[in-house]
């Protein structure tokens, strides 16, 4: 055959199937794999997309359950699989317990407090929103629940709002500690009895306290950077001068207003000048000067009419003086002297005895001071 031909087979081959270009086969093959993606309209794997948070489903112990052993463990339950060492921090127990040994249960995570519970103890445990589910959804809001290890839960509360500049603090953390305390005792940096988180309107809630004539003190902080930590340079916060008392006649105390202070507004200083100098034709000057430094007032006001002063500043700690700026140099110091005079001349000035604290937000009152001509440093 193929002697009668003259061709090949490879050739006869070649010529009823031509070769197709390298570039065009894969182009090809691109263009198939794309169709069959488009045709294909079903959902991805798993089934639909999961958008709902996980939630708290059950507790362990049951919620308001008494009589708890010291030895016993406790529990959350969720509504699905969660991301298990993120969900792990948001767990907070109050009074606060050291976390020994954590470990899951399917949907339930179990922790065993490294030491026994305290014993006629009221316990609140708190599952703070922020945890994830196996999908990275996270949940949206807190669960909370208490156990007593004695024969009754605790029932009293304190309740109020915590405001800024006037205006409702959402998410501020309020937290309340029992007396008596340490000598190193502070309030924004200690692990409380109680936290609790303001709402939108700024109100918040300490429930399950002890009512056997307890003493509190509530102290409430804006967490602006959501770490659960009160950082003294940036976040506003407060203490309330006032001692709570919960008492089993009087177990509620409503109304327990928090103004935080943001750490940093300026201060105000108030005060008068008595100006004794017989030069009565300009104004006295007041300045805040750095402890360490008096050449020239880092602020500076004049008094009015009547002698009366008014400063802003921002919160630290100045030397006040008031004086006769001569010099026009916001300082009191020399200025220039009449011609023939024997000695240099000091502007007529006085000084505010030690150091003056500013504190944020706040008014100071300075006593009536009295400028005379010749009165040095």
């Amino acid at each position: 055959m193929a002697g009668r031909t003259g061709q090949s087979s490879a050739a006869r081959h070649a010529a009823r199937y031509p070769r197709v270009p390298t570039r065009t086969r894969v182009f090809a093959w691109v263009l198939a794999i794309l169709m069959a993606a488009c045709a294909s309209e079903a959902p991805p794997p798993g089934g639909p997309e999961d958008k709902v948070g996980p939630t708290v489903v059950g507790s362990i112990p049951a919620a308001d359950s008494v009589g708890v052993a010291p030895y016993s463990e406790i529990g959350v339950t969720f509504s699905e699989d969660m991301t298990r060492p993120r969900v792990e921090r948001q767990l907070v127990v109050q009074p606060p317990i050291v976390f020994g040994r954590v470990h899951w249960q399917g949907k339930t995570m179990m922790v065993q407090p490294q030491d026994p519970l305290l014993r006629d103890t009221t316990y609140v445990v708190t599952m703070k929103p922020g945890g994830r589910d196996a999908h990275g959804v996270p949940s949206t809001a807190s669960f909370e629940f208490a156990f007593a290890t004695g024969a009754v839960l605790d029932t009293a509360r304190i309740e109020g709002a915590v405001f800024l500049k006037q205006d409702p603090v959402g998410k501020a953390v309020v937290r309340c500690f029992r007396l008596p305390r340490g000598p190193d005792f502070d309030p924004l940096a200690q692990r409380p009895d109680r936290e609790a988180t303001t709402a939108r309107d700024g109100k918040y809630r300490l429930r399950y306290l002890p009512a056997n004539d307890a003493r509190y003190i509530v102290a409430a902080f804006v967490d602006r950077n959501g770490n659960g930590t009160f950082d003294p340079g940036s976040e506003a916060s407060a203490v309330l001068p006032d001692t709570i008392v919960l008492t089993p006649r009087v177990p509620v105390a409503a109304g327990v207003n928090v103004t935080v202070v943001d750490p940093n507004e300026p201060g105000v200083v108030k005060g008068s000048v008595v100006n004794e100098t017989g030069i009565d034709t300009m104004r006295v000057s007041v300045g805040l000067f750095a402890p360490d430094d008096s050449t020239r007032a880092k602020v500076y006001a004049l008094c009015d009419s009547i002698g009366a002063f008014e400063i802003k500043a921002r919160p630290g700690d100045y030397v006040l003086r008031a004086f006769l700026d001569l010099k026009a140099d916001s300082t009191c110091g020399e200025y220039d002297c009449p011609p023939g005079a024997a000695a240099p001349c000091r502007e007529p000035c006085i000084r505010l005895p030690g150091t003056l604290s500013v504190k944020p937000a706040s008014t100071t009152e300075i006593p009536a001071m009295v400028l005379r001509r010749r009165e040095g440093e």
